[in-house]
């Protein structure tokens, strides 16, 4: 118990000083110090992968969250609005935002967004095709191949 609340003073302290707390709000600095903001999805959507669904906007939601939800080593860990953030647990918790935009009653744009871009092509992968994809396995990089 000592230790979380060493760590709520230590995140604190950090949003005390007016160099940091001056860059975002206080609630977006609260987030991010806890690792549960999605600011960074949602700046990063101008460059995400696009797909248009022939469905409703209900629809799609339920059928690809169902899908997020089934993803190998990845977890849901914001939701709101039009938005689903998961964090990608083979790509060292790399997030990734799948955003859901209405465009009528039976098309729904769906955006990708991720500052991986491995991750954001994964989730792709799996969202973009219906069908979840079998799990990214991790790769080491070898001492001798290092220079």
């Amino acid at each position: 118990m000592k230790k979380y609340g060493r760590i709520v003073i230590l995140g604190l302290l950090v949003l005390s000083f007016p160099g940091i707390s001056e860059c975002f709000s206080p609630a977006e600095a609260f987030k991010g110090f806890f690792a549960v903001s999605t600011k960074e999805l949602e700046e990063l959507r101008k460059d995400a992968l696009v797909k248009i669904f022939e469905e409703p906007y209900g629809d799609c939601y339920k059928r690809l969250r169902a899908i997020i939800e089934k993803m190998p080593q990845t977890s849901i860990y914001a939701e709101k609005k039009g938005m689903i953030a998961v964090y990608c647990s083979c790509l060292n918790d790399t997030p990734a935002g799948i955003f859901f935009t209405e465009i009528d009653h039976t098309h729904t744009k769906v955006e990708i967004s991720s500052p991986s871009a491995r991750a954001k092509d994964w989730v792709a992968a799996n969202v973009f095709s219906g069908k979840v994809q079998p799990k990214l396995q991790r790769f080491s990089v070898k001492q001798s191949a290092m220079l």
